[in-house]
């Protein structure tokens, strides 16, 4: 579960050019805009996540003119830019919160501050009847590299062998045969659709055979399921330029066991599947980046992969796995979260 706020502390406070009353203040691999004097280094401070949506409370009335979204009634964080200063994120004074003012460092308080996630509004394409299920798979979620301070993963990853990853900018979707009940399940990132000649995801199910060639792998007693990017007209504005619908397959699942395939396994089983797997830009046996270069490296264009693109847009970043499956993080683009 992502932790949208939290307990940090302020890892370091470095000065603005041209800019006398704000700072920017690191958290974990964050940096933030504060006001100047709001923070010492070593400070606890209750950081909320970009794509968090704050409750209508005073503590966050400053935001009204900058973060307030009518609809939602809410204040979203998004990346920004201040006297040309990257800023991720909020970081306040735990200070305003004094429910959360004795818990420790790492405390998960989403809740506790009745914080949400922003969730893009769902196409009109890919709309339709919802319904809830027993996930018997993990959500597509990956952490970001920013979080590395929590968790580990450039250290767990160095040295070993490992993939490289395009991040498309569409909606995830997952194709899975409950184990529980023998049904098959066309999925959004938190439901299962009802089928639907006109709903894009049931459209590809049926363009690729996809139920029929899952359970033709089950009655071999392999059963997996599909997880992958949805791209095309109306989903994001179509960064990839595609005239049709398509996916893109980024984890193969072992529905038993919850747990990635290997790499190399999970090509060959979307290849017999005649699906697409997400471009790998880069394979390696001895992984050495470190977190800097490696949010340098998820710069780029789309066009670099896919010729339909426009040349000028962003590609939103990269995924970093271990070949095993078991060690994995996003870097986002910041120049495309600054535009998106």
């Amino acid at each position: 579960m992502r932790k949208l706020a939290s307990i940090q502390k302020i890892k370091y406070i470095n000065p603005i050019p041209n800019a006398d009353n704000i700072v920017v203040a690191g958290v974990l691999g964050w940096e933030c805009v504060c006001k100047k004097d709001e923070f010492e280094i070593n400070d606890k401070c209750v950081y909320f996540e970009i794509d968090s949506l704050l409750p209508d409370v005073p503590q966050f009335e400053f935001l009204r003119k900058s973060c307030w979204n009518k609809n939602l009634n809410k204040y979203r964080i998004k990346t920004v830019k201040l006297r040309k200063q990257l800023s991720q994120g909020l970081a306040l004074p735990i200070e305003l919160f004094p429910e959360i003012e004795n818990f420790e460092i790492g405390s998960d308080v989403t809740e506790i501050l009745n914080v949400e996630k922003y969730e893009p509004p769902i196409p009109a394409q890919i709309s339709g009847d919802a319904v809830s299920f027993l996930w018997p798979i993990s959500k597509t979620d990956e952490t970001r590299i920013q979080q590395n301070d929590e968790y580990n993963f450039i250290e767990k990853l160095k040295g070993k062998s490992y993939y490289i990853s395009l991040k498309l900018d569409g909606t995830s979707c997952s194709f899975i045969i409950n184990p529980h009940d023998n049904l098959y399940h066309v999925c959004g990132r938190n439901y299962s659709y009802k089928e639907n000649e006109g709903h894009n995801f049931w459209v590809i199910s049926k363009r690729y055979q996809i139920e029929e060639n899952l359970r033709k792998l089950w009655d071999k007693n392999i059963k997996i399921a599909l997880q992958g990017e949805c791209v095309g007209p109306g989903i994001q504005k179509n960064p990839l330029g595609l005239d049709l619908h398509d996916i893109f397959i980024f984890n193969v699942i072992d529905v038993l066991k919850n747990k990635k395939l290997p790499i190399e396994e999970s090509l060959k089983i979307t290849e017999e599947l005649n699906l697409k797997f997400v471009p790998i830009i880069e394979k390696g046996e001895n992984f050495q980046y470190n977190e800097k270069e490696l949010l340098e490296k998820a710069k780029g264009k789309y066009i670099e992969n896919f010729k339909t693109a426009k040349a000028s847009t962003d590609r939103e970043g990269l995924v970093v796995r271990s070949t095993c499956g078991t060690i994995s993080f996003k870097c986002i683009n910041n120049d495309f979260l600054l535009k998106n």
